[in-house]
C-alpha cells in the first residue's frame, strides 16, 4: 500500500507512489524539483485527511453539484466558437510526443494503488 499512512506525521506518498506519478505524468524533474514537488503533494493530501476527519451530522446531505442555480438567475449560454490559439505549435514544440498537431499522453496503468 502506497499512501495510507496511519501516522499524519510521516509521508502520505512515498518514494515508489512518487516515482510512479512522474512516470505517469511523463515529467523529468531535478531533485531539488522533486523533493519540492513530493512535499507540495504531502501537504495537499494532509490537509485532505483533515478535512476528512471533520466529523459532520448524518442530518447534513452531502452537495455532489454545488449550490442550486436556478435558471431565472443563470447567464445565458454563450455560443460555442471555436477561435484556433495562435501559439498553439510553440506550446506543442514544448511536448515530447505530438501526433496530427495533439498532445500524445501514455497510457495510464488501470490498476488499483491503494
Amino acid at each position: 500500500m502506497y499512501i495510507m499512512k496511519k501516522n499524519m506525521a510521516e509521508q502520505l506518498i512515498d518514494d515508489t507512489l512518487f516515482q510512479n506519478l512522474l512516470q505517469t505524468a511523463a515529467l523529468k524533474l531535478s531533485a531539488e524539483e522533486a523533493a519540492i514537488l513530493k512535499k507540495e503533494l504531502n501537504e495537499q493530501v494532509k490537509i485532505i485527511r483533515q478535512l476528512d476527519s471533520i466529523s459532520l451530522s448524518e442530518e447534513i446531505e452531502p452537495v455532489i453539484h454545488g449550490n442550486p442555480y436556478p435558471t431565472q438567475i443563470r447567464c445565458k449560454l454563450r455560443d460555442d466558437i471555436s477561435i484556433p490559439f495562435e501559439k498553439a505549435a510553440e506550446i506543442t514544440a514544448q511536448t515530447p510526443v505530438v501526433e496530427d498537431g495533439y498532445i500524445v499522453s501514455p497510457d495510464v496503468p488501470h490498476r488499483r494503488i491503494a
